[in-house]
């Protein structure tokens, strides 16, 4: 029995935030990658001229994988993890959904994952939310080849206490900060930029990658800059090396 295979192009990966800084992270670091991709389902009958409906596979979050697609319908994205640390409860890094040529198009994980493409027609995937990390959706196929959702960008956020008030520094971008007087050690929320998500019938787009810690050291005066994603200090959390 032979097949066909959609070959569009996937959506483009959400730029990635790192924090490069210091070795012997506290035991509160908590470390995450995004679970893994559900299984497609591919349904044609092409001996009997009976295409059916084929689906993806969801893409995984970072607290479950991303659901297997069925019969009928495209995997979900695997849900996110919440976080609190810009000092109300927000969820990161879920998984897209998948795409499909017919069925029900996957919906994203919570955390930003995009959903699968709209129903009805050559239909992109929906992308990752910005500074979420969150997966990008898969196309809806019909009779072209549309494109996946691209991946969320990270986020990067510091949290430090002055005279037992806590101050927040989020980088969406390229920056610095300057570490106040008194201040000895951050929190830190890390969350890489999401997968785009495949094309028509392809699976949904990974979340990124999610780390955060507690009691992180700083030097007092020393200014931290954010180049390319990257906090620049010469030290090391991470994959990043600078």
């Amino acid at each position: 029995m032979g097949g066909n295979a959609s070959n569009s192009a996937g959506g483009v990966g959400g730029a990635g935030r790192d924090i490069s800084t210091w070795l012997g992270q506290s035991a509160g670091t908590t470390y995450k990658g995004g679970g893994g991709g559900g299984a497609g389902y591919w349904n044609v009958d092409w001996g009997n001229a009976q295409p059916g409906t084929s689906n993806g596979g969801g893409g995984g979050g970072a607290s479950a994988v991303g659901t297997d697609a069925g019969p009928s319908a495209a995997g979900n994205g695997g849900n996110g993890t919440a976080s609190s640390i810009s000092g109300s409860s927000v969820t990161y890094a879920g998984g897209g959904g998948g795409g499909t040529d017919g069925g029900t198009p996957g919906t994203g994980g919570t955390g930003g994952g995009g959903a699968g493409g709209a129903t009805g027609g050559n239909n992109p995937g929906t992308a990752g939310t910005v500074n979420s990390g969150g997966g990008g959706g898969a196309g809806f196929y019909s009779t072209g080849e549309p494109s996946g959702g691209a991946g969320g960008s990270g986020i990067v956020i510091l949290k430090y206490f002055i005279e037992n008030a806590s101050s927040t520094y989020i980088f969406n971008s390229t920056g610095s900060w300057t570490c106040p007087q008194g201040i000895t050690s951050v929190d830190y929320l890390v969350v890489a930029g999401g997968g785009g998500g495949g094309g028509g019938m392809g699976g949904g787009g990974g979340a990124g990658g999610f780390r955060t810690g507690t009691a992180l050291s700083v030097a007092a005066g020393t200014s931290y800059s954010v180049t390319d994603w990257r906090i620049v200090t010469g030290k090391q959390i991470g994959r990043a090396h600078v």
